[in-house]
């Protein structure tokens, strides 16, 4: 027992100091151990990158995801310039700009990644809740699935997003979304009404799409029916046609009309999209947009949601256990 104090000592330090020199992986009890156990033969060489990444997911980059996450950061729409254009950019703070480049420049689809290693790196990423970044990361590897399946018979636009994607072009990784949900029913894929007119080797996509996460990438996966069909197909659809477009924020054909309000991630812009003649290339059989998507995009997307929950149970049951260990009552 104590009796009363004006001048409180009580400090949360000894606990923060704790939990801010906390290495993910170094200090992890399991994930070390079973990354040798599965990586096998290659555990020598991908371990120290592994550790490499954990040394900035711990320190740099968890301390750029809390400077994201303040409600003060949250992503807002410059509908218009200074002179009346319609740019529709989205404003975010640097921090988020600078997690995304440098995360993404791990090329973490690469043909040149260790599966493991890829794995690994993925977990500790996910334990900072960084979801501008990490519902990207989840995207992208989703489109590069759906390239790498039908790659032989792809456009040459394409491949290159495929290239931009998977291995990066002088050094700079694509990012990429996946736009499905419509109005009328969200996880009613065959529902979708936006249309997609022949233009030569593309399409112009006309509609809305309504819930629309992380449409501040270079690319969106959009499923639309061809005019005078009635099953979906799968689209790439990219943010700016040309580096002048990108530089002048001309975009692809479509507008941003909002960005959502949302109770969490707000982190993440989630906007509502209207496609007025978008270029869009194809991506797999004509017609065939819902088994793609279930069999490639959705796959690897729910994959990667438990690779997220998984990280986010580890960072709160450490966290809970760390301050349990420092907290003391009824001494």
């Amino acid at each position: 027992m104590s009796g009363p104090d004006r001048n409180n000592p009580y400090s949360f330090d000894p606990f923060l100091e704790r939990r801010e020199k906390f290495d993910y992986y170094r200090d992890s009890d399991a994930l070390p151990a079973l990354l040798r156990h599965y990586a096998g033969a290659d555990a020598a060489a991908v371990e120290p990158r592994v550790e490499d990444v954990s040394r900035q997911a711990s320190t740099r980059w968890r301390d750029l995801a809390r400077i994201n996450s303040l409600p003060e950061n949250r992503p807002w729409m410059m509908h218009y310039d200074g002179h009346g254009h319609r740019i529709d950019r989205i404003v975010r703070p640097e921090e988020s700009h600078m997690l995304e480049r440098e995360i993404f420049g791990l090329g973490l689809f690469s043909e040149k990644t260790n599966r493991w290693e890829r794995l690994a790196k993925l977990l500790i990423i996910h334990q900072n809740g960084e979801h501008s970044v990490t519902c990207a990361l989840a995207c992208t590897e989703g489109l590069v699935a759906l390239c790498d399946a039908f790659v032989e018979t792809a456009t040459d636009p394409v491949k290159q997003v495929w290239r931009h994607c998977k291995e990066g072009v002088d050094g700079n990784f694509g990012t990429a979304s996946q736009f499905l949900t419509e109005i009328q029913g969200g996880s009613d894929v065959p529902a979708n009404r936006v249309e997609a007119e022949p233009d030569g080797d593309a399409f112009r996509l006309y509609g809305t799409k309504f819930f629309c996460s992380a449409c501040h990438t270079d690319y969106a996966l959009v499923t639309a029916k061809v005019t005078g069909q009635e099953t979906v197909t799968t689209f790439i659809v990219p943010s700016w046609l040309t580096a002048e477009d990108r530089a002048a924020e001309r975009r692809n054909g479509y507008r941003i009309n909002r960005i959502k309000r949302k109770l969490g991630t707000i982190e993440l812009p989630t906007a509502e999209i209207e496609y007025d003649g978008a270029v869009a290339w194809p991506i797999g059989p004509i017609g065939k947009g819902l088994a793609n998507v279930v069999g490639y995009v959705l796959t690897t997307s729910r994959i990667a949601v438990s690779i997220s929950n998984v990280a986010a149970m580890l960072r709160a049951t450490r966290e809970a256990a760390l301050y349990g260990d420092f907290r003391e009552v009824f001494g």
